[in-house]
């Protein structure tokens, strides 16, 4: 399998993303390492704004591009953050539950801010407002009736056979 880094992102021969996620998560964890080493346990407040600042970034860099799909891919991701709000809270796995550690922290998982950041760019694309022609990436609807479902932004879906495209940022957008 042949491999390449471009812009800061694994681009592997068949096109799966678990390489890139497993590096991510490796480059998160030691920086997560370094921050408990550092910090110290037990001051959620600053262990809090160094995960956003330090390890978030490097979980969601590019993610529009590279979201994963597999569960084991995103399990790979979550793992990172559940160590973070674990040190975070100075608690261990059996004290409190993961989601009650992010109700407690105020953040929300991963998927939904990698979801959350399809949609912006899926906004952006559409209205104009990067570099990118709408029309080679989407394909709207082609009959506009002016209803509450349907508005000149409707997009068709597109059906495809591969999961490497099936699963990609322009299929997969929740616009």
């Amino acid at each position: 399998m042949f491999e390449t880094k471009d812009l800061g992102i694994y681009i592997t021969s068949n096109l799966s993303w678990s390489l890139q996620a497993t590096k991510c998560a490796n480059k998160a964890n030691s920086v997560l390492g370094f921050v408990r080493r550092t910090v110290g346990p037990k001051n959620p407040d600053l262990s809090s704004k160094l995960y956003k600042s330090l390890l978030r970034p490097i979980l969601e860099y590019s993610s529009p591009v590279w979201s994963p799909h597999l569960k084991k891919d995103i399990a790979t991701l979550e793992k990172v953050q559940r160590r973070a709000s674990r040190f975070a809270l100075g608690t261990t796995a059996n004290d409190m539950s993961y989601e009650d550690r992010l109700k407690r922290l105020k953040w929300p998982t991963l998927e939904k801010r990698r979801t959350l950041s399809s949609l912006t760019e899926c906004y952006k694309t559409i209205n104009g407002l990067n570099c990118l022609n709408p029309h080679e990436f989407f394909s709207f609807a082609d009959k506009y009736r002016p209803l509450r479902s349907n508005h000149r932004f409707k997009l068709k879906t597109k059906s495809a056979k591969l999961n490497c495209y099936k699963h990609s940022f322009f299929l997969s957008s929740h616009c």
